[in-house]
């Protein structure tokens, strides 16, 4: 959990950071900037601050002999001294500058902050903020005149609507910090990566959201390969452990690996094949096996939709199936040459 609270903005410095790729050009200020007007200040928090709500954290992946001048060694530099804060600042948008290739990245204004006082997961530290902005949008102006009235238009940045953002913690620093990032304009595939891999160069933290993930991805991916009618497993008796998966993480604080297997596969040949079937998952993904974990809320959350238990009957029909798949039943009529599924029900509602 992060809590802004007592957070101060004690530095602030603006560049612009076009494309380099299409031509653009990087454009640093001379100076830090110097708040005119204490309503600006509090403007800007809401604007940077304001989508930071969750529990999802990255660090910063190992530095090679390539990338020594990279983000990581900026944020420690600001961090150590914070005289060097505006130095470091031009040097982080050098940085953004020289990874923004692709011709569909956008320029646009670029922003480092140093914060004083954050809150993250109960503990008091300083924190560098990094963002951008690269979408504009058209405001009207109104004005009065006697009795008259005057609009204008003006482009301006929305402040509810950040585009991208990082929060680098000084907390864990020998892990990497820990960080949470924001981009909400990751939509084009081919330059979606730019920002937390090719500027950034960050992973997830293996904490509780990255081990719930990564279980519930695993449960959701023996579900679609292994319990298939191809292996004789019946659509129903798939969603039955998809239901029974998402009960289990939805119910506990806390995973342990032979509990889930006990009561979710529950059947010693599926409990085999969900061993068997996670090793591989996780040889092939590159993920550590581990057996007991805390549950993330978040991640049950955002993985709930994937779980779903739905029947796509051509494309006349969805069946949202949320219990009791005794209750249904799956059949084929040889007249009709068509399959169908039997619902029992005490009332409709």
């Amino acid at each position: 959990m992060i809590e802004f609270k007592r957070s101060e903005l004690t530095s602030f410095a603006v560049h612009y950071v076009g494309n380099k790729g299409n031509g653009e050009e990087v454009s640093f200020s001379k100076e830090p900037f110097k708040f005119k007007e204490e309503f600006v200040k509090e403007t800007l928090l809401h604007f940077f601050l304001t989508p930071f709500k969750t529990d999802i954290y990255y660090q910063f992946g190992k530095s090679d002999a390539i990338k020594i001048h990279d983000v990581h060694s900026f944020v420690s530099e600001i961090f150590d001294d914070q005289k060097s804060f505006f130095e470091n600042s031009k040097k982080i948008a050098q940085r953004l500058y020289d990874q923004s290739n692709h011709p569909k990245i956008k320029g646009g204004e670029f922003y480092v902050t140093y914060l004083r006082d954050c809150v993250v997961d109960g503990e008091l530290c300083d924190a560098i903020g990094i963002f951008k902005s690269e979408n504009k949008e058209t405001y009207l102006k109104i004005f009065q005149h006697l009795d008259t009235f005057e609009i204008e238009t003006e482009n301006g940045i929305n402040i509810n609507k950040l585009d991208k953002g990082c929060l680098i913690f000084n907390t864990e620093r020998e892990h990497g910090y820990k960080i949470s990032i924001v981009d909400n304009s990751h939509r084009i595939a081919e330059a979606a990566l730019y920002w937390t891999e090719d500027f950034l160069n960050i992973k997830m933290r293996e904490d509780k959201f990255y081990h719930t993930q990564q279980m519930l991805s695993t449960c959701k991916s023996f579900c679609d390969e292994v319990l298939t009618e191809e292996n004789n497993v019946e659509r129903t008796d798939k969603m039955l452990i998809q239901d029974r998966s998402m009960k289990y993480f939805k119910e506990r604080d806390n995973f342990n690996i032979k509990d889930f297997e006990q009561e979710v596969m529950k059947a010693p040949e599926l409990v085999e094949a969900f061993k068997d079937y996670r090793h591989t998952y996780n040889e092939e993904n590159h993920l550590t096996e581990v057996e007991d974990f805390e549950i993330s809320p978040t991640a049950v959350k955002k993985n709930a939709k994937f779980m779903r238990s739905v029947i796509k009957l051509d494309k006349n029909f969805h069946v949202y199936v949320h219990g009791r798949h005794d209750y249904i039943k799956k059949g084929f009529d040889e007249k009709k040459g068509l399959n169908f599924y039997t619902l029992y029900y005490s009332k409709e509602e």
